[in-house]
């Protein structure tokens, strides 16, 4: 046996969608892998509403920690000190990028206050924003999962989309239902027109299906936690957009930050991956020999007639 990890090749099929995919767990086990990517996202751009950027870009990081303990409790995952300290390297790089696009003293101290909501509403988006983080690892770490021990990449992304779309769609018309009406106004005077909207959100859902597409493939081949610390990363590009597109250079730290960035990815792979990859301790090999004189030559280093059996 390996662990359980073998349930991939012994899972059962099922039927699914009027016969359009074959799975390999509980429809209600892929149900909630997607609820919780859904409500992941949902929570981080609500919290968007009652707090500053700048703490939600932060708490964004608790993906990495949460990953990392939701991997020992659920995939009985190993971590060495080397790879914490590459985790806490990496969130050190985000804090110091955070505090490096404030202008003093004065804004340290007010991350994540704004002054058009009030302190109760404060206190709303904050925690939004930290359960949002911690869903999003405990999406990966399950994403993983049903990955490894179940159908596979192609089936949990077919299935995925097709609860999260339904979920989606369910949840904006129950909670959203104001916010979906302005999506069709058009005053006249607003700078975004409407068609302007339908193109910007066009793209983003485009561009959400494909980063969902390479995360369910990078966790085909490796692991949740590494996935939130190689998607720190991005940063190069928002640097590179920064600079080429707009003209604007970063600032020193902000390099300084990346480099703290890259230096925890390192140090995480510098030490043996977590993935534990169990060798049975079970096997039995077992000499069947058809009389005495194939025994006798077998002793000689002759293996006539004979054959080994692994049990």
């Amino acid at each position: 046996k390996n662990d359980g990890w073998d349930a991939k090749r012994s899972a059962r099929p099922r039927s699914f969608c009027w016969g359009l995919q074959t799975i390999h767990a509980p429809w209600p086990a892929y149900f909630a892998v997607a609820l919780v990517a859904v409500e992941a996202q949902y929570l981080i751009f609500l919290s968007f509403r009652y707090t500053s950027f700048t703490f939600i870009y932060m708490m964004d990081a608790l993906a990495i920690p949460s990953a990392m303990v939701f991997s020992k409790l659920l995939l009985r995952r190993r971590y060495l000190p080397t790879h914490v300290l590459g985790g806490i390297i990496c969130i050190g790089g985000i804090a110091l990028n955070t505090i490096s696009d404030l202008k003093g003293p004065d804004d340290v101290e007010k991350i994540g206050l704004r002054s058009d909501v009030n302190s109760l509403e404060h206190l709303k988006g904050d925690i939004l924003a930290v359960c949002g983080a911690v869903l999003l690892g405990l999406d990966d770490v399950l994403s993983e999962m049903m990955i490894k021990k179940y159908g596979g990449e192609d089936e949990l992304l077919f299935v995925k989309w097709f609860f999260g779309l339904g979920i989606s769609v369910f949840q904006l018309l129950i909670l959203e239902e104001a916010s979906l009406g302005a999506l069709f106004e058009n005053e006249g005077d607003e700078p975004c027109k409407v068609s302007m909207r339908f193109l910007l959100l066009g793209v983003y859902v485009v561009f959400q299906a494909l980063d969902l597409a390479g995360e369910i493939r990078f966790l085909g081949i490796s692991e949740a936690a590494l996935l939130n610390l190689s998607l720190l990363t991005s940063d190069l590009w928002a640097a590179a957009f920064s600079t080429f597109a707009e003209g604007v250079v970063p600032s020193a730290s902000y390099f300084v930050a990346l480099l703290l960035i890259v230096a925890g990815i390192v140090m995480y792979e510098a030490g043996p991956s977590p993935i534990s990859h169990s060798t049975p301790s079970n096997i039995k090999i077992t000499m069947h020999h058809a009389d005495t004189e194939h025994a006798t030559n077998a002793k000689k280093g002759e293996t006539i007639g004979g054959h080994v059996e692994m049990t």
